[in-house]
């Protein structure tokens, strides 16, 4: 039983932090997350397009699409509605992480990035034209990375996580699970319809 424990533990953690995750395809209506539960400590690592979650894929350009990213972050922070774990099992949201390449850390309440020594930033770096127009695209196609964790007083009651995020997010049409728990892994496929993962 220790040894299956361990390896659930070792293979949600690479679920999480695996190149897959961090560099899934994109495709617009769908979204990706990888759940680890062990013990107490449920993780949740969430990948989505920007277009599924905002009105626009690119950086910010006026104060509407600004107070937009902000109404977003601020929704995610309140994982405990998005996210409903088994009441008996009374789990709370620990700690919620934001980032996009494409939105201003600030505005999804993280930290801003250190500047360098020297207080400056690094220059812009000349590309040829077809760098300059991969870039382009990456930026024209953003993604949202999210993590959650929640610490439940009751880990043995917990048995089910209700998803929430079809609600929020209307142009959201499938999600694509992997959850690993004491009792094994298993994939699954979430919709507006089917939104509950039962182990």
């Amino acid at each position: 039983m220790k040894k299956s424990l361990i390896l659930a533990t070792v293979m949600g953690t690479a679920l999480l932090y695996s190149p897959a995750m961090a560099h899934g395809p994109h495709e617009h209506g769908v979204a990706r997350m990888n759940i680890s539960v062990d013990g107490a400590t449920v993780e949740i690592a969430l990948e989505s397009p920007l277009a599924n979650v905002l009105s626009f894929e690119h950086a910010p350009a006026s104060d509407a699409q600004r107070a937009e990213v902000q109404a977003l972050a601020a929704k995610l922070r309140q994982a405990e509605k998005l996210f409903l774990l088994t009441k008996a099992a009374r789990c709370r949201s620990t700690g919620v992480s934001l980032a996009s390449e494409n939105l201003p850390p600030e505005l999804l309440g993280e930290a801003a990035p250190a500047i360098e020594a020297g207080g400056a930033r690094h220059p812009e770096k000349t590309h040829d034209t077809a760098e300059d127009e991969a870039h382009e695209e990456h930026e024209a196609h953003g993604d949202l990375d999210a993590s959650f964790t929640f610490t439940c007083d009751k880990p043995e009651a917990l048995k089910d996580i209700n998803v929430q995020l079809f609600t929020a997010w209307p142009a959201l049409h499938e999600l694509e699970v992997q959850l690993v728990t004491p009792a094994g892994q298993q994939g699954a496929e979430l919709t507006s319809k089917k939104h509950t993962l039962v182990w």
